[in-house]
């Protein structure tokens, strides 16, 4: 689809007050889209486009071709800048309460706000994207008073096409750089995520799981420790069963899971929303792709707000951690 393309079909979507989801999937060169109304639950055999917040007892909304669309709105409230001091004081009540024994882990998150350069077409900066980062997820997601998202995810939820579902565990970050051996620190955190899969996908009746890693994979300037879980089933909506286990996954939240989403809410000081919740094509082409929702920034009228998160056991330095999450926010900043 040529860039012109993409832009049109903005603006297209813009002036008629539609839900827009353009994206193009890992290692594809085409970009498809999908622009109507927005529902909150499929019907069976229904397409559409999954949105997902971050909290787990939000609904998903699903951007569907055609429908007509409808007055959505959420109260929205830009979240401030965090600076190096109150990040790095995040992580050290985060490695209090790690040492407490309550918890092996807990993912701190931080935004960081910049003026809306002059000139910035959002569909121009998903072109960018698309071929910055050929093997990512690359989507912007526009839903009229919910909000408008870019990014370039490296991290799959679930991937099914017939009886078989394709889940990821990917935790552990370091430069694309850094040619060291990866350290305990990195190891434990996708230890942590990789267990947790393996338990909750075992709970599900009538599934063969079958794993490959960990191994390490690039993600444009950055590397992370990657395991393949293969679960097949006879079941076609196995992603539902799934996404509703797994999500958030510790690799963005923490462990104990539920006790970690509470931690995040009580203590990061603003609200993640779309940040680390999932998106992606769901029934199109007889396959659902879904990614949790990474590498990401929301455009508002006058500001780009970019999120990054960063996993803290109780070995996290918090000054390497701000460098880390830095690192994060650099893969779509440095493209402005």
């Amino acid at each position: 689809m040529p860039r012109k393309d993409t832009a049109t079909l903005y603006d297209l979507a813009l002036s008629q007050g539609h839900a827009l989801a353009l994206y193009r999937l890992p290692g594809l060169r085409a970009v498809q889209h999908i622009s109507g109304g927005v529902v909150r639950s499929l019907r069976e055999g229904m397409q559409g486009f999954a949105f997902a917040p971050f909290d787990p007892a939000e609904k998903p909304y699903y951007i569907v071709d055609g429908l007509k669309a409808t007055a959505t709105a959420t109260p929205v409230s830009r979240p401030k800048s965090a600076s190096r001091t109150s990040f790095t004081e995040l992580v050290k009540k985060i490695r209090l309460a790690i040492g407490t024994g309550q918890y092996g882990k807990i993912v701190a998150a931080r935004a960081w706000s910049m003026a809306r350069p002059d000139g910035f077409h959002p569909a121009l900066f998903f072109d960018r994207l698309c071929k910055a980062y050929p093997k990512a997820f690359v989507s912007l997601t526009m839903i009229p008073g919910v909000g408008l998202w870019i990014g370039a995810s490296p991290e799959v939820l679930a991937a099914q096409k017939g009886g078989k579902l394709i889940t990821y565990s990917l935790a552990g970050t370091k430069a694309i750089t850094d040619l060291k051996p990866w350290g305990d620190k990195e190891k434990e955190e996708q230890a942590i995520v990789t267990d947790f899969i393996r338990k909750k996908l075992a709970a599900i009746p009538g599934v063969k799981i079958s794993t490959k890693g960990p191994m390490t994979r690039e993600a444009g300037s950055l590397k992370h420790l990657l395991t393949t879980f293969s679960v097949v089933s006879g079941q076609d909506q196995l992603w539902q069963q799934v996404v509703r286990r797994l999500h958030p996954t510790p690799a963005v939240s923490g462990m104990p899971q539920s006790r970690a989403v509470k931690f995040i809410q009580a203590e990061e000081g603003f609200d993640r929303r779309f940040y680390a919740g999932y998106l992606g094509p769901v029934g199109r082409g007889g396959r659902t792709d879904l990614f949790v929702n990474l590498r990401c920034m929301e455009v508002t009228a006058k500001h780009l707000i970019f999120y990054a998160g960063c996993g803290i056991t109780a070995d996290s330095d918090p000054e390497m951690e701000w460098q880390e999450s830095e690192r994060k926010i650099a893969v779509l900043k440095s493209l402005l």
